[in-house]
């Protein structure tokens, strides 16, 4: 196999390890991290042209929150087991939990949590962590305001407002249940 190649400027031959050529100084390999800038390029190009459109984004989730209002709730109940296996200071090993979160994960629960803290992400969209303890499991919900009344209810909410939802559980985040989406049920 030939160590050599033409150069594509000047069609002197230099060797294939050469970066640039002696000739005439063209440079003749890109390197490693140009070619992984370039293919990161691409890629985003490519999920702009071909990943949904936020019209398609919005019919997605308005059908996944109609989805989880008509869902019939998992019996998993924020008190017990789960609030026990969750708490800070509990005697629950990280195996005990990982079991949990599997065996809950995808869960459309319907819990009753009071509020620890609320704020807002974008127009219709917040993020409520529920307090933990006195026998509940925390929570950080991922809530999606339907209507002018529910934005108003939301962010009327105060530290220890008991907060009503259904959502779909979605993981662990620092022994809380990550619930996203989630709708209010009652005002």
């Amino acid at each position: 196999m030939s160590k050599v190649k033409n150069c594509p400027a000047c069609e002197k031959e230099v060797a294939k390890s050469a970066k640039v050529c002696p000739g005439c100084g063209k440079k003749l390999k890109k390197g490693v991290f140009f070619k992984i800038f370039v293919g990161l390029v691409v890629l985003v190009v490519l999920s702009v042209i071909f990943g949904p459109s936020k019209e398609d984004k919005a019919r997605q989730l308005a059908a996944e929150l109609e989805k989880i209002e008509s869902a019939q709730p998992a019996k998993v109940s924020p008190t017990g087991e789960l609030a026990e296996l969750f708490s800070f200071g509990s005697e629950n090993t990280d195996i005990q939990r990982d079991n949990m979160e599997k065996e809950i994960d995808g869960k459309i629960v319907q819990w009753s949590l009071p509020v620890f803290e609320v704020k807002k992400r974008d127009e219709k969209l917040y993020r409520v962590q529920t307090r933990s303890g006195s026998g509940n499991v925390g929570t950080f919900l991922t809530l999606h305001a339907r209507s002018s009344d529910d934005v108003a209810y939301i962010e009327n909410l105060k530290t220890g407002s008991i907060i009503r939802f259904k959502g779909r559980i979605d993981g662990v985040s620092i022994r809380n249940i990550d619930i996203d989406p989630a709708i209010l049920i009652s005002r």
